[in-house]
C-alpha cells in the first residue's frame, strides 16, 4: 500500500468518525491516528470478519501449512 492509498483510507475513517488524527509532538511532519469510541465499538464485529475471513482463505491448508503461514506474520 502506498503513502496515497493509506492516507485516503485513513481520511475515510476519520470522515466516518472512525479514527481521529493528531500531530506528532515531538515531530511536526508526522502525525498519529487514533481509534475513537465508535471505532472500538466495531472491534468484536471486526474480529469475526476476520477470523471468518481466515478460516474461508485457509480451509484447505494443513495444520502444518497454517502453523508455517503464520510464522511470517
Amino acid at each position: 500500500m502506498d503513502k496515497a492509498t493509506a492516507a485516503r483510507a485513513i481520511k475515510k475513517l476519520e470522515d466516518a468518525g472512525y479514527v481521529y488524527r493528531q500531530q506528532d509532538p515531538e515531530d511536526k511532519r508526522a502525525y498519529r491516528v487514533f481509534v475513537t469510541e465508535k471505532g472500538r465499538s466495531l472491534e468484536e464485529k471486526m474480529r469475526k470478519i476476520a477470523l471468518k475471513w481466515d478460516s474461508t482463505v485457509f480451509s484447505g491448508f494443513s495444520k502444518e501449512e497454517k502453523q508455517l503461514q503464520t510464522a511470517f506474520l
